[in-house]
């Protein structure tokens, strides 16, 4: 059998070997041993065989919600039709895209339609019969259809007045119907500051999320990640979960590395696997710092600690494993959960009238919040490579900290430093400045100017107190 990917992902043409002599021919039409070496593992159920008598006769568009939603391999065994798939997962690059391919008696090709899709068909001669295998059985509680002609869609059947049961022409439009179907999301360390977001952000747009932390997802445990990601088999990955304590990773490299590069492996091996694409959240910190110019996307990396090291190694595992991914190098990053700068000023000047702050490293600062939008955009596109997510402009953390004071309303006396003044046991880059252009090139929105994202978080810690 002969695999031919179409532009939706996951609905496949099947193309069956044929035997012919003189007698006549053979093929087969099934096998699981042979479906699942091409990678597509389906139990189907029950075979349904259906008759129409005349050109133009349009049946669709039909499918069942979970958790009997129904993966479908049709053919046509006599004449000809016109086959349609429609995709209606919320979440997926695809939303709403419909493909649409001949089959016929005589061709003998299958369409794969998956789960999550809305399938329909028109017969272009008069006595066709069409089959279809399906991987769960009818029920009726669960049946759906869809207008065939919603403008939402916007299917062209080639034909202007369809033959239609009284059920289909009754169908109601996409915008009017309970559809529940979605990708699904599997977001790591969903307890730190851009997991928590991202997963919020997911639920808010009505997207499948499950959310780990190491109490449900060790990612340095090798057969728990096979375990957890067997069973949920998500779309995609959102990779948050990482060891982010800089200086303590200078003494604690084992413990490090084994999260963020034997974890990151774990993650992208079982993403390869399943076929999942993977977001993996990286750092400036695996750039230098050297100069003074926004380092580009695809500039050589060459991290000045030991944790930088890790996410660079981390990042050159994704690219090497995967093809469906997205790096999403990010910097100075503060949220709701968790703690970060923004939270340790406020508490220091709690007890202290003057503060002082290192002035010549920049960077900028990033509102997890906007970052998790970015992320969620991103993953409903195919759009993969290396990004930068970081909020317009770039400050020192002396500016920054002055303008966190501001913008709480609060006087305190803050001096600038130098690194030198202020030794820390990692290496910080002195310049953190990140190009955004590959936002640009994708069509992907940048994200807020840092200080209204600033002004942002602080309301909300205002109304958390």
């Amino acid at each position: 059998m002969n695999i031919i990917k179409t532009e939706i992902e996951d609905v496949l043409i099947i193309e069956p070997r044929v035997f012919g002599d003189h007698r006549g021919w053979f093929t087969e039409t099934y096998s699981k041993e042979k479906f699942k070496n091409l990678g597509v593992d389906i139990d189907f159920v029950q075979s349904n065989h259906s008759f129409s008598a005349q050109k133009g006769t349009l049946r669709g568009l039909h499918f069942q919600l979970n958790p009997k939603a129904q993966t479908k391999l049709v053919r046509c065994t006599k004449g000809k039709i016109l086959d349609v798939a429609v995709d209606l997962r919320k979440g997926s690059p695809t939303y709403k895209r419909w493909i649409s391919i001949e089959l016929t008696a005589e061709n003998k090709k299958q369409l794969l339609i998956p789960k999550g899709f809305a399938h329909g068909f028109v017969t272009l001669t008069d006595d066709v019969e069409v089959q279809y295998n399906v991987d769960e059985y009818y029920a009726p509680e669960c049946d759906r259809s869809i207008k065939f002609d919603d403008p939402e869609i916007g299917i062209d059947w080639g034909i202007e007045n369809p033959i239609l049961s009284d059920k289909d022409l009754k169908a109601p439009l996409l915008k009017d119907s309970d559809v529940d179907f979605s990708i699904k999301v599997l977001v790591t360390g969903a307890n730190g500051q851009l997991g928590h977001d991202v997963f919020n952000r997911l639920r808010e747009l009505g997207i499948d999320a499950i959310a780990t932390s190491r109490d449900t997802l060790d990612i340095t445990n090798k057969s728990q990640v096979e375990e957890v990601m067997l069973k949920e088999k998500p779309n995609v990955v959102v990779h948050c979960a990482a060891y982010t304590a800089v200086d303590k990773a200078e003494d604690e490299k084992e413990i490090c590395y084994a999260v963020n590069v034997e974890g990151t492996r774990n993650i992208a091996e079982m993403a390869k696997r399943i076929d999942a694409k993977v977001v993996y959240i990286s750092s400036d910190y695996v750039f230098d710092g050297n100069g003074d110019e926004p380092h580009v996307e695809d500039k050589n990396t060459n991290s000045v600690n030991y944790y930088g090291y890790t996410k660079e190694q981390g990042e050159k595992i994704v690219k090497e494993t995967l093809d469906k991914y997205f790096v999403v190098r990010t910097s100075w990053v503060y949220g709701k959960s968790g703690n970060n700068f923004v939270k340790t000023m406020l508490k220091l000047a709690g007890t202290k009238d003057e503060i002082n702050v290192v002035s010549d490293q920049i960077g900028a600062p990033t509102y997890t919040k906007d970052l998790a939008s970015l992320v969620c955009d991103m993953i409903q596109t195919a759009q993969y490579g290396t990004y930068h997510g970081v909020n317009e402009g770039y400050i020192s953390w002396y500016e920054f900290a002055k303008e966190i004071f501001k913008k709480a309303g609060l006087e305190i006396k803050v001096n600038p430093i130098s690194s030198e003044e202020y030794p820390t046991k990692a290496k910080r880059p002195r310049n953190s400045r990140l190009s955004t252009q590959n936002l640009d090139k994708a069509g992907l929105k940048r994200l807020p100017e840092w200080k209204n994202s600033l002004q942002s978080y602080i309301e909300e810690l205002k109304t958390q107190s």
